[in-house]
């Protein structure tokens, strides 16, 4: 399972304050995300995550592997970590170029989709936001899944999608 997390909002840079990650297009938001996709859940060990990042010019996105956070990472000391390695983890490019590099099937996390037994592929799901119908032309959504009725933050959806896949 890999994770897809679109932000319309955060900057596509390094040049963030570390005492300050929500002025810099809810830096915030994408860092949780990826704590949520990539440390260790009891038999999982954690998930890729790409954060594609809209806030500003050039777009792009930032690939995250489990091993590059550490058990004791925070939000800070991941986006330090995140900051210093930007030249290494950062790709400039557009949404379609990512969707490209990306498997098959790709999984939409909606209110409005079906709850379904298991699931695998790659999870799309908004960071701050639902994503804007101009990038859900881009990804060759195969099916909308649901975590049930009630609205999650993204984070919580990463980590309660992956309990379940753990479960099943």
């Amino acid at each position: 399972m890999v994770y897809l997390l679109i932000s319309q909002r955060a900057k596509a840079n390094n040049r963030y304050n570390l005492k300050n990650l929500t002025g810099h297009g809810r830096f915030d938001v994408v860092v949780r995300c990826i704590l949520a996709a990539t440390r260790q859940l009891t038999s999982d060990p954690g998930e890729v995550i790409y954060a594609y990042l809209k806030g500003s010019e050039p777009w792009g996105w930032l690939e995250i592997q489990p091993q590059f956070v550490k058990e004791d990472d925070d939000e800070i000391s991941l986006a330090a970590k995140i900051q210093e390695r930007w030249d290494d983890i950062f790709t400039e490019g557009i949404l379609s170029e990512l969707v490209n590099l990306l498997e098959e099937p790709f999984l939409l996390l909606s209110e409005n989709g079906e709850v379904i037994e298991s699931f695998s592929g790659t999870i799309v799901l908004g960071a701050q936001n639902d994503l804007v119908d101009a990038d859900l032309d881009l990804i060759p959504i195969t099916q909308k899944i649901s975590l049930g009725k009630r609205s999650l933050l993204a984070s919580h959806a990463i980590i309660y999608s992956r309990q379940l896949n753990i479960k099943r």
